[in-house]
């Protein structure tokens, strides 16, 4: 027999995810979204539902409902899998929102901005390294890296880089130290302080490069508007390994502010013509998620 919190919890799944799926439908049919050839919807609602139904963290009994759906719709519109690891759902008071992961980042990556493949290394104490830049083109060129078996099993990391290859040849090199992956773990909501990043720091710098990397190339290109630059900040240490962590520090906290005020205030607006997925990422603010949801939508 289902308790009453049991059965809310049903009705609040089948409400949205029916919601979801007909605005996803309306958007495809007029034209306004236009999904990956090798990502399916359905397949990615079902999976996120089994992960927010997890009963450790009760996330769709305490999470507004609209919050929720647009944690949903935003994990379509970017095409990312939570069960592959490319997005997490994390609750910051009563709101959840749709983090991308670093993972997320390298498949929109590769999916809008031309990356063929990308490989990072943390640069550890002790460790010889040296770049250069191309005065020409700007790009930058690992030189030399040579690390030792010592250095390695250390937490004493003074950098770390990334080398990517676009589809065309190009090759490019993210450089960030310490003092740079610090601050950019700072911007997220554990400070760098989860267990993570105290016992796996070489693997976090890593993937916190990689995601620098990937923001500009996302940003960049066509279907830039899919990526918000101001975001990537705010998701830059969201981890299979810190994830845990993310939620039981955030779980119970005030929806959180991430946008710098002077950031937006002289941030470059170019005009540009309004783009399909445009007009999908700006209708979720204009949802209506209390609307009855359309028959035979649903999973």
């Amino acid at each position: 027999m289902s308790t009453p919190n049991t059965t809310a919890v049903a009705e609040i799944k089948k409400d949205i995810s029916s919601q979801v799926l007909a605005k996803i439908d309306s958007f495809q049919k007029s034209g306004e979204l236009t999904l990956p050839k090798d990502y399916n919807a359905e397949n990615a609602l079902k999976s996120a539902y089994i992960i927010l139904s997890d009963p450790k963290n009760n996330i769709l009994e305490k999470c507004d409902k609209s919050s929720i759906a647009e944690a949903l719709l935003k994990m379509v519109v970017y095409g990312v899998s939570p069960i592959k690891k490319q997005c997490y759902f994390i609750p910051y008071g009563n709101k959840l929102e749709c983090s991308i992961s670093y993972a997320g980042n390298i498949a929109i990556a590769k999916r809008y901005g031309k990356l063929k493949n990308i490989k990072a290394n943390a640069i550890f104490k002790g460790d010889s390294f040296e770049f250069e830049v191309d005065s020409v083109t700007g790009r930058r060129k690992v030189i030399k890296h040579l690390q030792n078996l010592e250095s390695i099993g250390t937490n004493e990391i003074v950098g770390a880089y990334a080398v990517y290859e676009l589809n065309d040849g190009t090759v490019d090199v993210e450089v960030m130290n310490i003092n740079q992956i610090r601050m950019a773990w700072g911007q997220g909501g554990s400070k760098g302080g989860s267990p993570a990043h105290k016992n796996f720091a070489d693997q976090m710098a890593a993937k916190t490069v990689i995601n620098r990397a990937c923001k500009l190339l996302i940003s960049s290109s066509d279907d830039s508007v899919l990526y918000d630059p101001l975001e990537e900040e705010k998701v830059i240490d969201v981890t299979a390994e810190n994830v845990d962590h993310e939620i039981k520090t955030e779980a119970n906290r005030e929806p959180l502010n991430f946008k710098n005020e002077e950031e937006v205030a002289f941030e470059e607006v170019k005009e540009e013509p309004e783009s399909n997925t445009t007009k999908a990422t700006e209708a979720t603010s204009e949802m209506n998620f209390d609307q009855q949801p359309a028959e035979g939508a649903g999973f």
